[in-house]
């Protein structure tokens, strides 16, 4: 029995929290099954997909730990497991994170592969994952109880409340500004959610119990005459932290763009074809680049620049020093320990404005020049339109400190593989052999690169891209 429990540390306030909102970027939250696809989505008795109250509590307390206050966020969730069971600082969580099921839900499957070198596919590299398509509606329960030790520190149970809203509001801050991700591949744009509403419901248990025992959370009136807190774009600048760096890249599609999903319906009844752009939904009226395929792409055109400048003997080399930024690079079925994730994230990008475009084409024989029996196929790229491509990474611990740290290296990378992109040098997704995938600059207004919401101007590229350039000649 630990010193918490002889004192007889009783519950004094409990804090009822209920974020709604809908999905902003797919979610893929798995349930370690593979019946459907390598990753089957996670589903109650009903068939309901849901977020488990265990993953909502775990990207809340990364959140947290990634924002400096691990220590601070350690007597809300609970000591670490390394603690001495029974001892005097082992807490039990105090937050209550309940399962989270989502309405309207649309599910799909993505499917990826590994590209080699030279952009061609790895044998036994392909993979499909079942996803929860963006715009489902969720509601988020939380609850937060007051103990006796902890409204004594802080004076009085209102004072204990409002340091546990202080968690609440930087939650919510999170969500808002893309930082805070749910389930797995939230490096690769998935699992951002955005928040619509938020109410708080308090109560005083030294006088308000009878009614918290006969509250209900499912009641239609359950958050009648609670605290609301305001969702506002931009909410608390000042007030708030930021754990990531924001890049943003406006780009423009001259000609066509071809990230492929096969056999999907673009609305037509009959003739469907064999092939065609990746839409949101699968509808077919917005294009949309996922994360994954902007990261593969980039990942391997600046690995063939760090080989040239680091005097590598091979690009696989390359893609090994890249890793502390990249993450683990994998060869074919070899498993490694330690593995590490990739500190820099990309959105998946959505495209504004363009169209479909059904195509007719027909393979040739190369030495007769006439057409190949059984050869003809329809796809439909994408034609026109403009996308912002958001590209994040980790923050240094102490950037302010170190003129030369990863950061500017990792941003000046970045500026190489965009330079290229907007130069039709380095192009995404398929037929980029005939043309596709080539993106280039707009034209007019608000067209610049902005990091963390400031252009940048060609001064500060240079230095960005020699940060880089002096990671790679002069790193040990």
């Amino acid at each position: 029995m630990n010193d918490n429990t002889k004192a007889g540390n009783k519950i004094c306030g409990r804090l009822c929290v209920e974020l709604t909102g809908y999905l902003a970027s797919p979610l893929s939250v798995g349930s370690g099954e593979q019946e459907d696809t390598d990753a089957d989505i996670i589903l109650n008795a009903r068939g309901v997909p849901y977020i488990p109250g265990s993953g909502l509590a775990g990207a809340l307390r990364a959140y947290n730990k990634e924002l400096g206050l691990e220590k601070e966020s350690d007597k809300l969730f609970g000591t670490p497991y390394d603690g001495s069971p029974g001892a005097s600082n082992d807490r039990q969580s105090r937050i209550y994170c309940y399962d989270v099921f989502l309405k309207n839900a649309v599910t799909s499957i993505r499917d990826g592969v590994k590209l080699s070198e030279n952009k061609t596919p790895k044998s036994g590299a392909k993979y499909e994952i079942q996803i929860i398509e963006e715009k489902a509606t969720f509601c988020i329960r939380l609850e937060m109880i007051q103990r006796k030790d902890f409204v004594d520190k802080k004076g009085n149970i209102q004072a204990a409340w409002e340091e546990d809203e202080f968690w609440i509001r930087q939650w919510i801050y999170g969500f808002s500004i893309g930082e805070l991700r749910i389930g797995s591949r939230n490096r690769r744009g998935f699992g951002k959610l955005a928040i619509e509403s938020a109410k708080v419901k308090k109560f005083n248990m030294e006088k308000e119990y009878g009614e918290w025992l006969n509250w209900d959370w499912d009641n239609e009136n359950a958050f009648l005459q609670a605290e609301t807190i305001e969702i506002e774009d931009g909410i608390g600048e000042k007030e708030y932290m930021h754990t990531e760096h924001l890049m943003e890249v406006p780009l423009k599609i001259p000609y066509t763009l071809l990230v492929r999903v096969y056999n999907a319906a673009f609305g037509k009844e009959k003739d469907i074809p064999d092939y065609g752009q990746l839409t949101v939904c699968g509808k077919g009226e917005q294009a949309v680049i996922p994360g994954s395929s902007i990261a593969g792409a980039f990942r391997s055109h600046i690995a063939k620049i760090v080989k040239q400048l680091s005097h590598l003997q091979s690009w696989v080399e390359a893609q090994k020093q890249l890793e502390p930024f990249w993450g683990t690079w994998i060869e074919g079925e070899q498993q490694e320990e330690n593995l590490l994730s990739s500190r820099i994230i990309f959105e998946e990008a959505v495209v504004k404005g363009g169209h479909g475009i059904p195509l007719t084409r027909i393979a040739t024989d190369r030495f007769t020049g006439g057409t190949i029996e059984g050869a003809l196929f329809e796809e439909v790229p994408w034609v026109d339109g403009t996308v912002v491509l958001k590209i994040r990474w980790k923050k240094d611990k102490d950037e302010k400190s170190d003129k030369m740290n990863s950061s500017n290296a990792i941003c000046g990378m970045l500026l190489w593989a965009i330079s290229d992109l907007q130069a039709g040098i380095l192009t995404i997704g398929g037929e980029t052999a005939v043309g596709r995938g080539i993106f280039c600059k707009p034209e007019g207004k608000n067209t610049e690169i902005n990091l963390d919401g400031n252009v940048l101007n060609e001064s500060m590229k240079k230095e960005y891209m020699r940060a880089a350039a002096l990671w790679c000649t002069g790193r040990e």
